[in-house]
This record gives structure tokens, C-alpha cells and sequence, in this order.
């Protein structure tokens, strides 16, 4: 065994306890030299860190990865120099490991470390970047996305969201670029060489991840926010007008957060910028937000798209990270939904609060989609893991950004501001950042900010509930006798074969056609009973949806709701519709209620304007379709079909998009104008001939047109090729390309389709969260070919997305999902045995558990019979609406 062997064995023994740092080296002050070369994609860099150690000991560990280290020196609090035995890297643990020959007394020391790095060309870490500009070049650009451990990677630190320190940073750049960062620019100094040195005034006290550190050459527009906060958006020349846009909608919402929140902005500025290749949404870096390149600079024509909507959420949701998550930082990874369920739930709430953000409740009712539906789907599954986990280390925590962090904890939080009201919401709200502005904090010290929810029960009490258990229940619900109603609560799993002894306190109110919502009460038991003051005829449960379940009526309670909304469906709210009709889906699918009620209710749907709401019927609909086994049967569902969607077709069809104000309108749009062409609607097909026209003259048209006119060149041209070399012309905006890309992928032909893989692979112009997706596109349509595709080429997908947030994830699930035999299983099993899974690991059960369903259903020998079943049901549902009319 050599020396460094021995080394890192002795390393490895002082560190088996724990891979998180030690709580008696603490960290306050960091300066950041850097000097980049462009053309070599590297750089070098000094830093020093001001540490204060607590008691007596012969080391100091920090973090520290991929950049080497070229010298350390540390210095007592004058300045001598201290001995040191040996320092060590764990690349393993990631761990720089610095022993000194003599014991170090409680006091302040300094560590020198100099180190050399190379930019990566992944989607974490310090990134080799750039964009597109209006003349199809390509610009260079350093960036950084560190969240949550990649800090370590660029250079050596105290890596973990409870240390926290100021930053004083300097960067030797070329002179051709800028610089931004945290900190204020303090001066820039051009050099005769070419280069320009940039220095930053000192941070605010923060984490290290959330350090942005961005080396470009694009313009800005700026505004000021009503508290004086300048707001600035860095952006291509030729998008500087709509990056306006942005400035104001982040400037408006500065304004809100400190009012709302009882606490000003704690930064003395506040940038935002696009990146081309960004592999999420947006990053809140502390006074430097990174934005997905679209959402950035929303592309002209396309600001009713469903995609601008989204991009305006995602806007407020990062400037909100400048209090939840940035003022208040995490203790530890743990708590990650105390900053990102937070940031989505408050982004909804505070849609109809922020000038330049819509009115109408939209985003209220999205919350249903993103917060309740979105948690439903992934907390299902037997293997689902809590919202609050233990994490021994940093590792595992890019696997907590998960749908559970953001969704389940953004619903949870809507039903605590409902039980306590919106005051005492609020006020709990400003004594927490009051409490602990500009510190770390955790569940605990979150939750004693806030008054009791009952007498018997604390917000601490209801939370734990539902954050620390995996799962939800299904809450089934029946009339006992007259007035009573029986409740009973279990685990819900899709196959309903999964029980446990697990039991949630549930919030619970009433409705009936008898008297008004009852108020809430907990209830904590397996089984419960509640009684009405009157006998009704129908009941309605949760009135207010702010329980995290799914819940079963009878049916005879159903059928009564069925012919209620189609007299009336405003007889429930909006949000009450989308919940119902969520779990009246849900259940039909899974044979735990008959077809019959799921047609009944459907009946409504011709009145029904919320786009949600339509959405989960068009859904519900067309896979009721796909069990329907007689020719005559599919032809009535159809005339069926296009009867409950005629009405919204004539309405929307007779305004241009850009006339109609009503933003759920406006995502009904797209999908009801090929509804309209299908259906012979004379506007859509006027509509169609003009767009086509416009597209075959090579002139750019809205997107909302877009899928329409590139499905239309695909069938009718079967041209592929020149489709393909779209993608270096049109694309205005990565909405756009993605669009494209789409429909390339839409191709049946083996060839084309391994075509296109390889050329997403290749090209330099594609943004990198695309290339993921274009494997996604063509495992939809030819998984075997996706998946053998993605085995030759992991190692090129692992160093891009391996430990990247999200995107490795939904990588995985989607290139395993659709398999369907026992051999693909075992081989997707065998190599991840002997691959790594990376940040995937949940995608990758998700993918397994959907190849066996797959297997179980090819051997389900009753499935003609419940074909047979089915067309029975909608053959009496039929008859018996011949009998009405």
C-alpha cells in the first residue's frame, strides 16, 4: 500500500462518523480570486477563508472536488504561518482533509488555497455556456449553477446551506466581457493584455451555493422597484425589449414580498438573466436569478401561450426565494420544501396581489395542477419516500428536488392558511423572518411561529403529519344512517393492495344540499363519523380542498352531483370541480367506480369553462375511448365527444388569440382550434389555410399555430429532411425549437428516429435540457430504440445530467417506462446494477414499476371482457339519454 493509500485510509477512518462538517470550524469570510481563459475553458483561482475554531484540534475539513489543488497555507489571527502534517483530497466524500503537526487553539485563522479548474460542459458546476444571437452566432459565456453541492466542485469551501459568509469576489476576465455576480460591482480595470479585472463590493451573509458567477457579453434594460431596489435584466440586444417585461413583473414583486412579508429586500440589487442551457425552471442565486432562456426574454407573439404563463410563475417564484430560502436559509437539506413548497405556494397566492401579474386567479387554480395533482401522482407509489428525510450528507439532497418538495409542500401549506386564516397567517409569516432574518432555520423553528390550529392540535402537529410519512390516504365515505356519515381512512396506492397501519390528521367539513359547509375539524383516528343536522340527498366533502387526499362517495351520491352540474355546475366552485373530477378519474380507472358515473357526470362538460377542468375530461375521455371494442360504439362516443366540445369550439373560434382576454381561454386555445379544423368549424379552417400560407413563405408565425402548421408540412409534404433543417433558421425562441424538435420526433421511421438522436447528440446549437428531451420524444414512440440509444451513449448523458437536479430523473423514467417484456426488465435492471443511476434513482423505479405493469397487462387475459363490459355500459348510457330527450 503507498503512501497516499495510507493517507486517505487514515482520512477515511476520522471521517466514517460523518461526511457533514464540523460544527466547531466555522466559517465567516470568503475572498474569490479568479482569472478565466476563454480559450482553453479554464481557470485559476486563490481564496482565502476566515475561520473561527471553537475548541482545541489538529484539523480542518472542507469540501472540495474536480478543481486541483496547487497550494495551502494557514494562518493564525497574526498572521503566522501554521505547520501542517498533511492535507489530503477524498474524492470519494469530496472532502479537502487539513491536519496540522501542532493542536489548534479556539480562535481566528485564515486558509489560503490556490487550485485550477476546467469549465464543465454539464448543466451543474461552473459552466461553459453561451446563446444565440438574432444572427444565428453563437456567443461564449461563463456561468454557474451550484445548488445544492456543485460550490465544491468550481472551488474548495464550507459547502452546506448552514455556513454562511461574505463574499468578496474578483474575476480576470476578457476585456470583451462583463461581469455579474452578488455583489456590487466595485470597479472595472482594463488591462493592456486584452483583459479587464472586475471587483465586487462584499456579500450579504449567505450560503455558497447560492453564488452566481456569469461572464458575458450582453446588454441590459433596467427599472427601479417602488423601495428604490434597482432591478436589472441581462439580455441579447435583440431581446432587450421584451426582457423589459421581466424587469417589471421581478421589480412589482420586490414591492409585494417586502409589504406582504414585513421584511425590505436584504440585497442591495437584484439581476435576472436567460440561459440557453439551463436545465430547470429558474435558480435564485442571491441577487443573480438565473432564468430558463425563454422566460428571460418571453419571445414576441408568444405572450398567450401557455408556456409564457409559466414563465411568468416562474419569475415570482425566484424573487420569493429572496426571502424563503436566500434572507431565511436552510439548516439543512432536510427542510428543502420550507423554501421550495413555500415558493410555489406563495407564487399562487400572490397572483392576484402583484401589479403585473394576472388577476383572474389563474395561477390559484394551477396550484391545483402543480400542488395537488402533481404530489398525487408521484406520492402514490408503494416505494415513495416523506417530504422530510434524513440526509447523513449533501449527496442525496439534488434527489429532494422532487415533486413532493415543491407540490405536496405547497398544498400542505394552502390547507394550513385556510385552518388558521389569512392574518394569522401572515402574522406568523413576518415573525419568522423577523425571527431569524439573515440565519438558518428548520421545521421546528418554522412551525413555533405560528398559533394553534385547535385546541388539541399545533401547526408542528399537522405538518408532521403529512411531511414526515410517505403516502396520503384514501378517504371513503358513506351514508351510515340518515344524517350520519362514515368516514374510514387508508393508504392509497393505484392497485389499492397496500395497507398499512399509517393514519393522518385529516381535515374535515361538510356540504350539502341542506345547510352550509360545516367548519373544519382534525381527525386523527382510522375511522370516524360525522354527523349533519339534516338528512340530504347529496354531500360534498372538503369544501374548501385543502386536504391532501383522495376521497371515495357512494355512487348513488355521485349520480345526484352528476345531474346537479349539468342543471348547474356553478353549484361548485372551480377548485371544487377540478378536485372532484380528479377523483372521479382517478377511481373510474381504477375500477373502483363504475364507467356509468364517470359518463353521467361528463354530461356537464359542455358548459364547463376552466381550462384544468376541460383538460382532465378531453384526457379522461379519449382513454374511455381506447376500451371501447365495437366499430358502431366508437363512431357514437365520437359524435358523443364532439357534442360536450362543440360549444367551447364556436365560442373560441371566432377571435384571433391575441383577442382574448381570459387566460384559461387563451390554454383551451390551442388544442380546441385542431378540435375546430377537425370538426369543420369555418373560422379554424380559415384560420388554417392562413397560417399555412404564411408558413410555407418561410414567415414566422404565432406558437400557438406552430404545432398546428408543422403537423400539417409533416403529413402533407412527408418531407422530414428539410423539416429538420428548420431548426437552424426558424427557431426565434427555445419554445419554438422545441416545437420543432417535437415534431421531428413524431416520425415512425427507425431511420429518422436514430437520425435525429444522433444529431441532438452532436449538435452545438441544440440547448442541452433539449437533448435530453429528444430521447424522451423518441422513447414515446420507439422505446427499445431510445433505450439501446441511451445505453451506447451513458457516459455522454451522465456527465451532462448524471447529477444534475430533475433532469436525470425524468431522463431515466422516461427511457425505461415504456418497455414492456420481461427481458427489457431484467436488462434495464442489469445495467444499473453496474451503472450508475445518478440523481435518478426515483425516475428509474418509476420506470421499472411502469415496465411491470406493462408485463402484468399482457398477461391479463380479461381484458377483451372488460372491452366488452365497457361498450355495454355506454350503450345503456346512450339509450338512456335517447330516453331524456
Amino acid at each position: 500500500m503507498d503512501v497516499h493509500s495510507v493517507l486517505l485510509l487514515l482520512l477515511a477512518t476520522q471521517l466514517a462518523s460523518s461526511t457533514r462538517l464540523s460544527k466547531n470550524v466555522i466559517p465567516s469570510r470568503q475572498l474569490l480570486d479568479l482569472r478565466f481563459d476563454f480559450q482553453r475553458w479554464t481557470y485559476q483561482g486563490l481564496t482565502e477563508i476566515d475561520i473561527t475554531v471553537k475548541e482545541e484540534r489538529k484539523n480542518v475539513w472542507l469540501y472540495s472536488a474536480k478543481s486541483k489543488i496547487t497550494g495551502i497555507v494557514l494562518q493564525d489571527s497574526d498572521s503566522k504561518r501554521v505547520n501542517l502534517k498533511r492535507a489530503v483530497v477524498d474524492k470519494t466524500k469530496k472532502i479537502l482533509f487539513i491536519e496540522t503537526e501542532n493542536t489548534l487553539s479556539p480562535g481566528v485563522y485564515k486558509i489560503k488555497i490556490s487550485f485550477y479548474g476546467v469549465a464543465t460542459e454539464g448543466l451543474q458546476g461552473l459552466i461553459k455556456s453561451g446563446y444565440i444571437d438574432a444572427q444565428g452566432k453563437k456567443h461564449h459565456q461563463i456561468t454557474t449553477h451550484f445548488e445544492p453541492d456543485k460550490t465544491r466542485e468550481a472551488f474548495p469551501c464550507f459547502d452546506e446551506p448552514s455556513y454562511r459568509v461574505k463574499i468578496k469576489l474578483i474575476v480576470r476576465h476578457p476585456a470583451s466581457h462583463q461581469v455579474n455576480s452578488a455583489g456590487v460591482v466595485k470597479s472595472v480595470t482594463k488591462l493592456d493584455n486584452g483583459l479587464a479585472v472586475t471587483e465586487f463590493e462584499e456579500t450579504a451573509i449567505m450560503s455558497v451555493y447560492l453564488l452566481a458567477i456569469n461572464i458575458h457579453d450582453m446588454d441590459k434594460v433596467w427599472t427601479k422597484s417602488k423601495s428604490g431596489i434597482p432591478v436589472t435584466v441581462l439580455a441579447p440586444t435583440h431581446l432587450k425589449a421584451q426582457a423589459r417585461i421581466t424587469a417589471r413583473l421581478a421589480a412589482d414583486s420586490l414591492d409585494f414580498f417586502e409589504k406582504y412579508l414585513g421584511a425590505e429586500y436584504p440585497f442591495k440589487k437584484l439581476d435576472l438573466m436567460g440561459l440557453y442551457d439551463f436545465n430547470a425552471g429558474g435558480m435564485e442565486n442571491i441577487a443573480m436569478i438565473h432564468l430558463m432562456y425563454d422566460c428571460a426574454y418571453a419571445p414576441a407573439g408568444a405572450t398567450l401561450t401557455s408556456a409564457y404563463l409559466y414563465c411568468r410563475e416562474v419569475i415570482v417564484h425566484e424573487v420569493s426565494h429572496m426571502w424563503f430560502g436566500n434572507m431565511v436559509s436552510l439548516k439543512w437539506w432536510d427542510d428543502l420544501w420550507l423554501k421550495e413548497g413555500f415558493a410555489r405556494f406563495i407564487t399562487a397566492y400572490s397572483s392576484n396581489k402583484i401589479e403585473s401579474y394576472p388577476t383572474d386567479g389563474f395561477y390559484m387554480q394551477r396550484l391545483f395542477q402543480r400542488g395537488y395533482v402533481a404530489a398525487i401522482e408521484d406520492d402514490k407509489y408503494k416505494f415513495t419516500k416523506p417530504v422530510r428525510q434524513v440526509l447523513k450528507d449533501s449527496y442525496g439532497a439534488a434527489a429532494m428536488f422532487n415533486s413532493l418538495s415543491y407540490a405536496k409542500g405547497s398544498w400542505i401549506l394552502k390547507g394550513v392558511l385556510t385552518l388558521i386564516g389569512e392574518a394569522a397567517f401572515q402574522k406568523g409569516l413576518q415573525k419568522y423572518f423577523s425571527t431569524y432574518q439573515m440565519k438558518s432555520a428548520n421545521f421546528d423553528d418554522f412551525t413555533a411561529c405560528f398559533d394553534k390550529i385547535s385546541e388539541d392540535v399545533t401547526v408542528k402537529d399537522f405538518m408532521e403529519s403529512w411531511l414526515n410519512e410517505p403516502g396520503f390516504p384514501v378517504v371513503e365515505i358513506s351514508k351510515v344512517y340518515k344524517k350520519t356519515l362514515y368516514l374510514e381512512q387508508s393508504r392509497y396506492t393505484p392497485s389499492w393492495d397496500y395497507r398499512t397501519d399509517q393514519s393522518w390528521l385529516v381535515p374535515v367539513n361538510f356540504k350539502s344540499d341542506k345547510e352550509e359547509p360545516s367548519d373544519y375539524k382534525i381527525w386523527d383516528s382510522k375511522e370516524t363519523s360525522h354527523n349533519l343536522t339534516t338528512a340530504p340527498s347529496w354531500y360534498l366533502y372538503d369544501t374548501k380542498n385543502i386536504a391532501f387526499t383522495l376521497h371515495l362517495y357512494e355512487e348513488a351520491n355521485m349520480m345526484v352531483i352528476a345531474e346537479l352540474l349539468r342543471k348547474d355546475h356553478h353549484i361548485l366552485t372551480p377548485m371544487q370541480r377540478s378536485v372532484y373530477v380528479f377523483n372521479l378519474i382517478e377511481h373510474s380507472q381504477q375500477e373502483k367506480l363504475s364507467k356509468m358515473v364517470i359518463l353521467q357526470t361528463s354530461r356537464y362538460l359542455d358548459q364547463e369553462t376552466e381550462n384544468t377542468i376541460v383538460t382532465q375530461w378531453v384526457r379522461a375521455l379519449r382513454l374511455f375511448k381506447q376500451h371501447l371494442y365495437m366499430a358502431e360504439n366508437t363512431y357514437l362516443f365520437d359524435k358523443y365527444f364532439q357534442h360536450l366540445l362543440m360549444p367551447h369550439v364556436n365560442e373560441l373560434m371566432q377571435y384571433e388569440i391575441e383577442d382574448i382576454e381570459s387566460l384559461d381561454q387563451r390554454r383551451n386555445y390551442q388544442y380546441l382550434f385542431y378540435y375546430g379544423i377537425k370538426w369543420g368549424n369555418v373560422h379554424a379552417l380559415a384560420r388554417a389555410k392562413r397560417v399555412i400560407r404564411a408558413f410555407y413563405r418561410r414567415q414566422h408565425i404565432h406558437t400557438v399555430y406552430l404545432t398546428f402548421a408543422l403537423s400539417y408540412y409533416r403529413k402533407v409534404s412527408k418531407r422530414w429532411l428539410p423539416m429538420l433543417k428548420m431548426l437552424d433558421w426558424y427557431p426565434r425562441s427555445q419554445v419554438e425549437y422545441q416545437l420543432i424538435l417535437s415534431s421531428l420526433c413524431r416520425t415512425r421511421n427507425p431511420k429518422q428516429q436514430l437520425y435525429i438522436l444522433r444529431y441532438s447528440r452532436r449538435c452545438e446549437k441544440m440547448p442541452r435540457s433539449l437533448k435530453r428531451k429528444t430521447v424522451c420524444y423518441i422513447a414515446a414512440r420507439n422505446p427499445p430504440l431510445a433505450w439501446q440509444f441511451f445505453k451506447d451513449n451513458y457516459d455522454y448523458y451522465f456527465a451532462m445530467y448524471g447529477e444534475a437536479q430533475f433532469s436525470f430523473d425524468s431522463l431515466l423514467e422516461c427511457v425505461t417506462y415504456n418497455l414492456t417484456t420481461q427481458e427489457e426488465y431484467n436488462d434495464v435492471r442489469q445495467f444499473f446494477e453496474e451503472h450508475s443511476a445518478g440523481t435518478g434513482k426515483a425516475g428509474l423505479k418509476r420506470g421499472l414499476d411502469g415496465i411491470s405493469i406493462s408485463i402484468q397487462n399482457s398477461k391479463n387475459e380479461d381484458s377483451v371482457h372488460r372491452s366488452e363490459d365497457i361498450d355495454e355500459i355506454f350503450e345503456t348510457f346512450v339509450a338512456g339519454i335517447k330516453d331524456t330527450e
